[in-house]
């Protein structure tokens, strides 16, 4: 099954390079190291993956603001939590909802814009994200990122490719 998703992986990324001149001004999520290790070495080979379960662009459903203080410095330490709805018919997560944390960053949109797009009366938000990466704890797992941005795409343009 592994050797199977690598070559899916593969297949993607060969195709990207073919398409990168088509895609010039599209940017797509970014997805952080998977570094080897003795202890989890089957979440190691599921982590890799992770480009192939949830694609790389996302349609924005929700958002919040978790606000906490440092234990040490007592200094207020942001975290945008974004709910966001996997758009790529190629991900095998697609149609799903996962949430995407991002430490230190302020959201990047404001309540009333939150408001307008969540009631449809603007236009939906597309996002990628740098640096996506997943971890597995007992009891859950988290997926995290080191930042996010607004793509000025459409849904149709954003799941054309993907």
């Amino acid at each position: 099954m592994v050797d199977k998703l690598n070559n899916e992986l593969q297949k993607l990324v060969s195709n990207n390079k073919e398409n990168s001149a088509v895609k010039k001004n599209e940017k797509e999520s970014t997805f952080a190291q998977v570094y080897p290790s003795k202890t989890a070495p089957v979440q190691v080979q599921m982590d890799k993956q992770l480009p192939l379960i949830i694609g790389s662009k996302f349609l924005l459903v929700g958002l919040e603001k978790e606000e906490k203080a440092d234990e040490k410095s007592g200094e207020i330490k942001t975290t945008s939590v974004y709910s966001v709805r996997v758009i790529s018919r190629k991900a095998k997560a697609f149609r799903e909802i996962v949430q995407i944390k991002v430490k230190n960053a302020r959201p990047i949109l404001n309540d009333d814009e939150l408001d307008k797009v969540i009631m449809e009366l603007a236009k939906p938000v597309i996002l990628r994200f740098d640096n996506i990466a997943h971890y597995a704890y007992i009891g859950g797992e988290s997926l995290t990122a080191s930042g996010c941005e607004r793509l000025n795409l459409s849904v149709q343009e954003a799941m054309k490719d993907e």
